[in-house]
């Protein structure tokens, strides 16, 4: 960690690359330098598939920001919004016979799951490790129990693997800008960093994103990150339905999905769309009521794929869940929010207030609160490191 000096990350998704430079203090804290977003190119699926255009992007505005802060960077933090990595969560054990828990034990139960993993897993490369739970004599607790008795100890991990083949583009991206990548962290994981530290989350829940072409859901069981699950449709599958079912196009129906209040709307009245939506089409006459059966059907589908019938949440979900959601398109959410409530009836749901200043630079800021404390939960925070990879692991557990 580099005390008063500017320090580097670079989220890469298909529609922006942010570059955000922040100082740490001695205690840790950081204060922004600089924050610029520029359009992407040769990004699909938050992979690179052009190298040499991710790399050119990067050089020119590094160089930009190189110039205004008075700087030259040679290594970077990378935020990743790939969504085809692997989510693995695996329990190893240990019997104790009424002995005490020793570190050795410890590292005992860890390095033979991720040794069976990577020797299984020889085409992916580990990028996150969690301490997920932890149980002696069947008990839960919140802590590794280092220094109790016990008989039998069981130890949950979660482990986060990315494709090698993605992670040496990523690498070979950088260095082609003189840049060396520190670490790779998934953008899920940063931006639930951020979602708990802005509001003062302490207990498990779930974020539902849905983005206008992807959706995803992520759970996160105190404080270590479980689960995650992309899904190919978003928002805009709402709309297509709209538009196939009365005619409508892309730019009338987000008109009246911004200027009509569907979710106060009664549905036994007979209010009909007004004909300055048909300007483009024949004009038609749709009810409201049949416009909002036609917004519920969809809805009431993606709820099920995402949580309400998602096998493989299974028991992670219960209707006392806390479900942070977050829409891409405001429009959809000022038309869906209130259904939310009425789809999923007991959840407490919590909606980001995606129009706020700095929501783009959630997932950075996030990770720029990893790099300075760690995260608690997460026993890998590292993937390069003068250290050996295991006894990096080793100092986080207790150090």
């Amino acid at each position: 960690m580099k005390i008063n000096k500017p320090y580097l990350f670079i989220e890469l998704n298909d529609k922006k690359f942010i570059f955000l430079i922040v100082e740490y203090n001695e205690d840790l804290d950081f204060k922004i330098l600089d924050a610029t977003e520029v359009f992407a190119e040769g990004i699909l699926n938050g992979k690179i598939i052009n190298i040499n255009i991710v790399s050119n992007i990067i050089k020119k505005n590094l160089i930009l920001i190189e110039k205004k802060i008075g700087f030259i960077f040679n290594e970077a933090t990378i935020i990743s919004d790939q969504n085809n990595f692997e989510c693995l969560n695996i329990s190893g054990y240990k019997r104790l016979s009424g002995s005490q828990i020793l570190k050795e034990d410890i590292s005992y139960i860890i390095n033979n799951i991720k040794k069976s993993i990577l020797e299984n897993k020889t085409y992916k490369n580990l990028i996150h490790l969690f301490n997920s739970d932890f149980f002696l004599d069947g008990q839960k607790l919140k802590n590794i129990p280092i220094g109790l008795y016990g008989d039998f100890y069981n130890q949950h991990l979660t482990f986060f693997l990315l494709s090698r083949n993605d992670t040496k583009n990523i690498k070979l991206t950088l260095n082609k800008c003189d840049i060396n990548i520190e670490r790779i962290i998934l953008k899920p994981f940063a931006h639930a960093i951020d979602i708990i530290n802005k509001n003062k989350i302490n207990e498990n829940f779930f974020v539902v994103n849905i983005k206008k072409n992807r959706s995803s859901i992520s759970h996160i069981n105190n404080k270590s990150f479980i689960y995650h699950e992309d899904f190919s449709f978003g928002s805009d599958i709402i709309i297509r339905d709209i538009e196939k079912l009365i005619s409508l196009n892309f730019d009338s129906i987000n008109k009246i999905l911004s200027e009509i209040k569907l979710d106060v709307i009664d549905s036994s009245q007979k209010e009909y769309l007004n004909k300055k939506y048909f300007s483009d089409t024949v004009f038609r006459k749709v009810s409201i009521k049949h416009l909002n059966e036609i917004i519920n059907a969809r809805l009431d589908e993606m709820i099920d794929l995402i949580f309400k019938n998602n096998v493989n949440l299974g028991y992670k979900q219960n209707s006392s869940s806390l479900i942070y959601t977050i829409f891409e398109d405001q429009n959809i959410m000022r038309a869906l929010k209130a259904r939310f409530f009425q789809y999923l009836p007991g959840n407490r749901i919590l909606f980001n207030a995606s129009e706020a200043q700095d929501e783009h630079l959630s997932a950075c800021i996030g990770s720029a609160e990893l790099i300075g404390r760690g995260w608690e939960k997460e026993a890998l925070p590292v993937i390069q490191t003068k250290k050996s990879t295991i006894s990096r692991i080793f100092s986080t557990f207790f150090d």
